[in-house]
């Protein structure tokens, strides 16, 4: 099993309307290739996804992520041979990270109160797998 995270930086600001359809979108081509993960939007325009599956899988989709022109700046953080899923039940899980209680946590109100929250993770890698992690858990 392999893992792969990056962040990006939307074009545009997206709707929420816009974020629903892109994931109904996004889950039904996971599921045909076998690929879980989870995708955080912080309203503000960057991206970070934890994308995992079989390695030439995971490696094709994000491919052609880096293709999709609704979206610059793709940066990857992380790459991983694991034993197991993280998100093994979710074809696609997704947080508006403007909407949610972490302002609250400790560490991860840094990363929301960021003017730039794409340069931070670009600086700070090992916090978007943080991230990830807290919102396994929720």
């Amino acid at each position: 099993m392999f893992q792969l995270v990056y962040i990006s930086k939307a074009k545009n600001r997206l709707s929420e309307p816009d974020l629903l359809k892109m994931m109904a979108s996004f889950r039904s081509r996971n599921t045909t290739n076998g690929i879980t993960g989870l995708l955080l939007y912080d309203g503000k325009g960057t991206f970070i996804q934890l994308l995992e599956g079989e390695l030439n899988a995971v490696q094709d989709l994000y491919s052609c992520i880096c293709k999709d022109p609704r979206h610059e700046r793709i940066n990857k953080l992380h790459e991983q041979t694991v034993e197991k899923r993280l998100f093994a039940q979710w074809q696609m899980g997704f947080k508006r990270l403007d909407t949610c209680d972490i302002v609250e946590h400790e560490g991860l109100s840094e990363f929301l109160n960021q003017e730039n929250g794409f340069d931070y993770l670009k600086q700070n890698p090992e916090f978007s797998i943080q991230l990830l992690h807290y919102f396994r858990q929720c």
